[in-house]
């Protein structure tokens, strides 16, 4: 189904988020862990070179940075701390569309507090309000910069789900986490380049939230976990890009070439006509059927 040619991945992935899949499907992964570039290239060290040749190698059109900097406890590292490694590089010596990925007020809290700490955190909005204010202020800093240096999308994640459901009262998150969410989302529009919405698990409750915040598409639906997308394609295809409905049990059953024909065309159902990027809902890590993988994204 691939044809690119007449348009580079950057493109092609502009011309998706605009109107949606034609031909090619574009691919993309949140995170690309380094043993498992290693693995696949048989090498002992991973810079930017390895890791072009793996998203070479793996047809991806996408390539996500996250930022690397030193934790303090219960701090939030200064904006001078964050390092986006090989951004200059991704930029100008590719064609790939370079998303960055920014954390939210949720993700931090429990990443700074712990969960009963930052549970207490939400009985008390002066606490609550000055954390959102500092994740806003760390975030909007950084977006200015990651759009200057030529980042061409922001996703913004915040895990704020399990399998189940969601890890606070809704109103909470409503109240406080999604317009936070949304204020940052109005940022990156002002800068005119998209912004995804990530987080794991089932947030139905609150996913119209969500949409209103201003979002271009959400990364990871897990239907595993109940996120059932044609449903949210019949709501809101016309509007959202969707990014990320494959599963590591998708893969694992798809070892078998009836099994991953059979994966392909759920993939191709999905995404024609559709705002759709086609990619896992974990990013790559160790013990991934990442040859399946491979298989399935030259296919498509």
């Amino acid at each position: 189904m691939q044809d690119k040619t007449k348009q580079n991945s950057r493109e092609l992935v502009q011309d998706v988020l605009a109107r949606g899949v034609s031909t090619a499907i574009p691919k993309g992964e949140l995170v690309i862990e380094a043993e498992v570039v290693k693995k696949t290239l048989g090498t002992d060290y991973v810079g930017f070179d390895e890791l072009s040749a793996f998203t070479h190698m793996l047809h991806l059109d996408i390539f996500t940075l996250s930022p690397q900097y030193t934790m303090t406890a219960k701090e939030l590292p200064a904006n001078k701390e964050y390092v986006w490694p090989y951004l200059q590089q991704w930029v100008l010596e590719t064609e790939l569309f370079i998303f960055a990925v920014l954390d939210g007020a949720f993700e931090w809290g429990m990443r700074l507090l712990g969960l009963e700490e930052f549970f207490s955190m939400l009985r008390s909005p002066a606490a609550l309000n000055d954390l959102l204010k500092e994740v806003e202020n760390r975030n909007f800093y950084q977006i200015e910069k990651l759009v200057d240096e030529g980042v061409n999308g922001i996703i913004l994640a915040d895990d704020i789900a399990h399998q189940q459901g969601l890890f606070a009262n809704p109103k909470i998150l409503k109240s406080y986490f999604i317009p936070s969410l949304a204020r940052q989302a109005e940022k990156v529009r002002e800068m005119n380049i998209p912004v995804f919405y990530h987080s794991d698990g089932n947030y139905q409750l609150v996913f119209e939230d969500l949409v209103q915040a201003g979002f271009t598409g959400f990364q990871c639906l897990e239907k595993s976990a109940g996120m059932d997308l044609e449903k949210l394609q019949a709501s809101f295809g016309d509007t959202l890009c969707f990014w990320g409905y494959i599963e590591t049990d998708d893969l694992a059953a798809a070892k078998e070439e009836e099994q991953l024909q059979q994966l392909a065309a759920v993939q191709r159902n999905l995404a024609l006509g559709n705002k759709y990027i086609l990619g896992t809902t974990s990013g790559l890590f160790t013990g991934m059927e990442i040859e399946v993988l491979q298989k399935l994204y030259q296919m498509l």
